[in-house]
């Protein structure tokens, strides 16, 4: 009787577990300021141009991924291109807000992948390693729209600037300001990919032509003014599982 038992549970477990593989496949989740959204009619619309406009429908909810081909790879949001975006909408008790990642000003949160100008000179207190001048300091710059700031720097072994990252974002930026970094020859230049307020990206990780996962995140910022609701909204740990691709109506 206790083995007859045994079996009947693991065979509702098992039950269980099946049901719950074939909920998620397709799936669309992710946390929106820590509150899990889940998407209940998830689909993904293609463009004749290739673009994919992922749409996620919950009760009451939506959320929209622009991008602007199926390649694989990754998308960043709230960047001069708007054909790269998200946005989430929501109609709780009746209240319509509505977020989207637009140009905004604020503190950087990502600098372009590429130098506008590479420049000269800026090998002074670095490192060389495998290379490459590993810059440890932090340099000031000029330019954009806001003032703060600083960067850190990797160069060639001619002086010029390959790469930064973000030491310090400063604030009142907006994606596209043109910088320049000091020290060198004062000559490297690069621009402003996003800023914190207004970011994320969309990373494609499989695209089979009829179906297409990934992953992404994003911060977007209420967009018909709304006092009702927050000045932002915040997505992490986003993931589109086998979405189903169709043309666009």
């Amino acid at each position: 009787m206790k083995k007859i038992f045994s079996l009947v549970v693991i065979s509702i477990v098992f039950s269980a577990c099946t049901t719950d593989v074939k909920f998620n496949n397709p799936g669309f989740q992710a946390y929106r300021d820590g509150v899990l959204f889940r998407g209940v009619d998830v689909k993904a619309y293609r463009a004749t141009s290739g673009a994919i406009t992922l749409v996620a429908l919950s009760q009451d909810e939506e959320v929209d991924l622009d991008i602007s081909n199926s390649t694989l790879g990754t998308y960043y949001f709230g960047t001069t291109n708007q054909n790269i975006k998200a946005s989430y909408i929501s109609s709780f008790n009746n209240v319509s807000l509505a977020y989207e990642t637009n140009i905004i000003y604020g503190p950087v949160a990502k600098m372009n992948t590429s130098m506008t100008a590479g420049g000269s000179g800026y090998v002074s207190d670095c490192t060389l390693i495998s290379g490459n001048y590993i810059c440890n300091n932090s340099h000031p710059t000029t330019g954009g729209s806001g003032s703060g700031l600083t960067i850190s720097v990797i160069a060639n072994t001619s002086g010029a600037v390959t790469s930064v990252k973000v030491a310090s974002p400063g604030t009142g930026y907006k994606a596209g300001d043109l910088i320049t970094i000091t020290g060198g020859a004062n000559n490297a230049k690069i621009s402003v990919l996003n800023v914190e307020g207004s970011n994320g990206e969309v990373n494609v990780t499989e695209y089979l032509g009829d179906t297409i996962s990934g992953n992404f995140k994003f911060n977007a910022i209420n967009a018909n003014g709304n006092p009702l609701g927050g000045d932002m909204v915040n997505f992490q740990y986003g993931t589109f599982y086998k979405v189903p691709v169709i043309p666009a109506p």
